[in-house]
């Protein structure tokens, strides 16, 4: 009831501030950082902290940038989710700066914290040391400076839990203060006052993560009562997960939480497996154990099994444990002195290169993908109660019986959940399109990719293809793409196509090439050539076969066209009795030409042109086709004031059932003996 009651609390709030104008009072808590011309860092609003990202006009954003740290300044900004799952942080997008309200503000334990932060940050750039953001993220686990794509590579081998602060930090930690200390022969208690002081101290350094939260907890209670948790530590687990719930129920949703607290009750639960066994048996059981206790949370949140793991965990733990975090934390201590030790930075430049080689070649290997589809509370259930199986019969060492269990959580959590039915699928891509059709037997179709290119970046975030193309294919089990039409190629409609092909196996390709310019349609076919992607004009493939279903690529164009919109390429797809209609941005012109040429009556289907704009959908084509479901893709709040009034009156008086991206998320229709509609709201 707590925890119910606070989740719904925070999603209320949550959707209470998206995208609405404030202006408040921010403190600008860390030393902000330059990306793409835009400043980005932390910001604390009514004491709480948040992102921000700052893209300042015709002003130098260095100088701004270090104007603005340590100050309290009146800002306009809006609230937005860049990641759309509500779990997850909203970022302030700020607007503007009223810079003669900036002031300096009193420092609380906090400031100091970020100040000091920012000045590891300075001298490790002194010191020469390669990607010291990447340092600053072994330090404090926040990997916000890392690059990117350096982060997506780290998290698809199955490591990424390593940069959170865990446990493995917190004993290193506690192992160098005792080394330190023993040295200079302290007495037992001396050295347990330091760690109860710095311990919390780091907790603070880490911004409170959960992890962070949960790892110095159980080590502050093993320092004060050492005895009595040889004995309980299971109940001094959850005694503290009890605890830091009551107190901040908001903990529970978070995901660094779940992972910490459930990996820690496996490995816990498994002790008896891990006594007398060799360091190297005993690192291939934990990673294990691991990997079964992150399953069901990665499954629900990520839909994806990161199988790598088992493997690149051998090696990552112990590089980590013993050479990459304890060579961090010297090097934070030394870079205080006045003086710089090159072999110290040479040698971690080195351990990072290594680092960074090994990431790249198992990438290389890790081209299976588990993916998880959605799953009902049933089923999660009887996941569970698999996983618990598996736990016993590893610990007691029933090892044919444990890998026959592997199998049938195989089956159980990937094969019987994954649908049967042909579907097609309206993405929420903002505003763009992109609609994904499957058959039964998982060949797949994908209609425009989406896209959003903002005049202030100089590169495109590919935020689209991140959290909501990439995350539907994982829930849809879908490892290969057999077809991509780009319907024309306007930048919501093709944006994130580059990126896709990067990142997901496509076989074929196919445009309307004389819509493309010719340094375009170059560019297109080096990328498709480099990635082994067949790229096809749809005049030479007006129709194909996906199992059952019929793909007609229907030609309206009008070719002397200076619009591209009147150049996009028209689908329908036939399955059994139904009759989808997909008109990209097609105009009224083009809909004329495509009622002259083709004999449309009667689809269930119609994907409006346009976003809804009054320059398609006429009449006579709504009164041919007399649609059962409309789909508009638009996005919320769009500065076109899509979709238009009069073409959702046109399609509510024909008793279409409306559905819209920006009120209904993302749409799938299922085609059974009759349809099914199923939403999906990040």
């Amino acid at each position: 009831m707590v925890f119910q009651k606070d989740l719904d609390s925070t999603i209320k709030n949550r959707y209470s501030m998206i995208n609405k104008n404030f202006q408040v009072e921010a403190k600008f808590m860390s030393h902000p950082f330059l990306e793409h011309h835009r400043i980005k860092g932390e910001i604390m609003i009514n004491k709480t902290f948040y992102k921000y990202i700052y893209h300042p006009e015709n002003v130098e954003t260095k100088a701004i940038s270090n104007f603005l740290w340590q100050k309290s300044c009146n800002v306009n900004g809006q609230f937005k989710a860049v990641n759309p799952n509500f779990k997850s942080n909203l970022t302030f997008f700020i607007q503007n700066i009223e810079f003669s309200s900036c002031k300096s503000y009193s420092s609380t334990l906090i400031d100091l914290l970020h100040r000091h932060k920012a000045f590891i940050y300075k001298k490790l750039r002194q010191w020469d040391i390669n990607s010291p953001e990447k340092a600053i993220a072994f330090i404090t686990g926040n990997t916000a400076q890392m690059e990117k794509d350096e982060i997506e590579k780290i998290k698809d081998i199955g490591i990424y839990h390593l940069l959170a602060i865990s446990g493995t930090h917190i004993a290193i930690i506690i192992g160098i203060v005792f080394y330190m200390c023993n040295l200079f022969k302290c007495p037992l208690l001396f050295i347990k006052m330091i760690l109860l002081f710095l311990l919390p101290v780091y907790c603070f350094y880490t911004n409170m993560s959960p992890s962070a939260i949960r790892a110095v907890s159980m080590s502050l209670i093993i320092l004060i009562f050492p005895k009595y948790i040889m004995k309980n530590a299971m109940d001094v687990l959850g005694g503290l997960f009890i605890v830091l719930t009551l107190i901040n129920p908001s903990l529970i949703y978070h995901i660094g939480f779940q992972f910490s607290f459930l990996i820690t009750f496996f490995i816990l639960f498994s002790s008896p497996l891990l006594t007398n066994v060799s360091p190297f048996k005993s690192l291939i059981y934990i990673t294990l154990i691991a990997q079964l206790g992150s399953f069901i949370i990665s499954a629900i949140h990520f839909h994806q099994i990161q199988w790598i793991g088992l493997i690149s965990n051998l090696f990552f733990v112990p590089f980590y444990s013993f050479i990459l975090f304890p060579l961090v934390i010297i090097l934070t201590c030394f870079i205080h002195f006045p003086f710089k030790i090159t072999m110290l930075s040479i040698l971690y430049n080195n351990v990072v290169f290594i680092h960074d080689k090994f990431v790249e070649n198992f990438e290389k290997i890790n081209s299976f993908k588990w993916y998880i589809p959605v799953l009902n509370d049933l089923q999660i259930t009887g996941i569970c109660i698999i996983l618990f199986v598996n736990l016993l019969l590893l610990v007691n060492k029933h090892f044919k019986m444990f890998i026959f269990a592997l199998v049938i959580l195989y089956i159980f959590s990937t094969v019987i959940p994954q649908s049967k039915d042909y579907q097609l699928t309206m993405l929420n891509v903002g505003q763009g399109d992109a609609f994904l059709f499957e058959t039964q037997k998982h060949e797949v179709l994908l209609i425009d990719t989406g896209g959003q290119f903002n005049s202030k970046q100089t590169t495109p975030n590919h935020n689209i293809s991140k959290y909501h193309i990439l995350p539907t294919l994982k829930r849809h089990n879908i490892k290969k793409i057999d077809y991509v039409v780009i319907t024309h190629p306007h930048i919501d409609h093709m944006g994130e196509l580059e990126y896709l092909i990067q990142k997901q196996p496509i076989e074929n390709i196919i445009i309307n090439q004389k819509s493309f310019k010719p340094e375009e349609l170059n560019h297109l076919r080096e990328t498709s050539q480099k990635y082994n992607v067949k790229l096809l004009d749809f005049k030479n493939k007006p129709r194909f076969l996906m199992d059952k279903a019929h793909i007609n690529l229907l030609d309206a164009t009008i070719l002397n066209s200076d619009n591209l919109n009147e150049q996009s390429i028209i689908i329908l797809i036939q399955y059994r009795k139904y009759k989808i209609l997909l008109m990209g941005d097609a105009t009224m012109n083009n809909e004329s030409i495509l009622m002259q040429k083709y004999n449309l009556y009667n689809v269930d289907v119609l994907k409006v042109g346009h976003h809804g704009s009054k320059t398609s959908t006429s009449e006579a084509l709504l009164q041919a086709t007399k649609p059962k479901i409309a789909l508009i893709s638009v996005g919320n709040n769009n500065r076109y004031g899509l979709p238009n009034k009069l073409v959702i009156n046109k399609l509510q008086s024909l008793g279409a059932k409306i559905l819209q991206t920006h009120t209904d998320g993302e749409v799938s229709i299922l085609f059974r003996d009759n349809i099914l509609l199923q939403t999906h709201t990040d």
